[in-house]
């Protein structure tokens, strides 16, 4: 595996993707939201979901590569560490949602409110909901990507281990699985309606170990930029456009052919189409704009790379926003003067917390530092002896 430098300098392409997928997720997962046809999803076969993951391989093979933490063992333990860190992430969403729901189902009288949601099983049934909670089983509507990034933050060793060894050896290692997993729809046990993970994270490994191969194969060898290889990549894209046909949600004309026309496409398991439009997505962004791009260094392209740099806590606040919007929604009506606000405050509230992190997290830096005295090295005057 490549020794990736610590002191090597940092992509801003990650963080700004990364941070521009958490506010597109937000905008999704604010029910019945508009502005939600006019985000990735809509493009194409994967979403905002897909880009984040793939970067959480990428930027983690680069956080957590041997070469930074002193080999396997170290990895192990920080990897580990951020695991346990998602865990009570996800339980303190969890919490402050649930709060958050049944006081508006009361104050409105509205069940629906965590009915829609599955949540209604932490009254009837809290027996089996805390300790489903606690073991990552019960897993209510768009609560349910971070127990999958608790895994994958868990197979994280073992892909830098493979691909410390050999980069075939980690991708043949995990597309075996996806296949395996794809084939004979094994999940794991969860509440859903299909009786397992929405995110399964048996298969959703692949896109993350792909993103770590990519960090790893960039490392070593450069971005492997041929023209043939974008033009495979961008009629994928295309055809992917064409196929989702967001003018249908737009104008209201007819798709130039039927959506169903390359069969399903699971996102519980990580369907074939959804994972090939993101990773030729990716590399025609990586090929096409360089790290050194200007218009990454202005200030809006900051402030939305900061969010991608404290992603945890954005996709946290995030969630309890959505929620709050859909309940705005649901009392106030769906008005455009409305569906702004909504969209607009939640957004500019996400800036905000990345901006306010960034610069605590600096603040912390500063005291942290140690004091250097300054001490006078000009030479001593020696005065004759009388």
């Amino acid at each position: 595996m490549a020794n990736l430098e610590p002191k090597r300098e940092r992509d801003v392409r990650i963080d700004f993707f990364r941070g521009l997928a958490l506010l597109l997720i937000f905008i999704d997962h604010v029910p019945d939201n508009p502005w939600s046809f006019y985000t990735l999803k809509n493009f194409g076969f994967a979403d905002a979901s897909e880009v984040f993951v793939l970067l959480a391989g990428f930027s983690a093979a680069l956080a957590y590569g041997f070469g930074r933490t002193g080999g396997f063992e170290g990895t192990r333990q920080k990897a580990f560490r951020r695991a346990g860190e998602i865990y009570v992430w996800h339980l303190g969403i969890f919490v402050v949602s649930a709060v958050l729901l049944y006081s508006a189902a009361y104050i409105f009288s509205r069940p629906a409110y965590v009915d829609n949601i599955m949540l209604r099983q932490i009254t009837t049934a809290p027996l089996q909901a805390i300790p489903g909670t606690l073991a990552l089983v019960y897993q209510p509507n768009l609560m349910n990507i971070l127990p999958m990034y608790v895994l994958l933050m868990l197979w994280l060793p073992v892909v830098l281990l493979m691909l410390h060894r050999s980069v075939a050896l980690a991708l043949g290692v995990s597309v075996g699985i996806w296949a395996i997993v794809s084939f004979f729809k094994i999940n794991l046990p969860a509440n859903g309606p299909n009786g397992g993970w929405y995110f399964n994270p048996l298969a959703w490994q692949l896109l993350f170990t792909c993103g770590a191969a990519a960090a790893v194969l960039t490392a070593q060898k450069g971005l492997y930029v041929r023209r043939w290889l974008m033009v495979l990549a961008a009629a994928f894209v295309l055809f992917g456009f064409l196929r989702a046909a967001p003018w249908t949600l737009w104008f209201g004309w007819e798709p130039l052919f039927p959506r169903n026309i390359v069969g399903p496409i699971s996102k519980h398991y990580l369907s074939i189409w959804r994972l090939g439009h993101i990773l030729a997505l990716a590399y025609l962004v990586a090929c096409l704009l360089p790290a050194n791009a200007a218009w990454l260094r202005r200030s809006w392209a900051q402030v939305v790379a900061t969010c991608g740099k404290h992603s945890l806590e954005v996709f946290a606040f995030g969630t309890v926003l959505s929620f709050a919007g859909g309940i705005v929604f649901r009392e106030l009506g769906r008005s455009w003067p409305v569906i702004t606000a909504v969209n607009i405050i939640g957004v500019g509230s996400l800036l905000w917390l990345a901006l306010y992190l960034s610069r605590r997290k600096q603040q912390k830096r500063v005291a942290a530092a140690p004091v250097r005295i300054q001490t006078s090295r000009a030479p001593l005057a020696i005065t004759p002896a009388e």
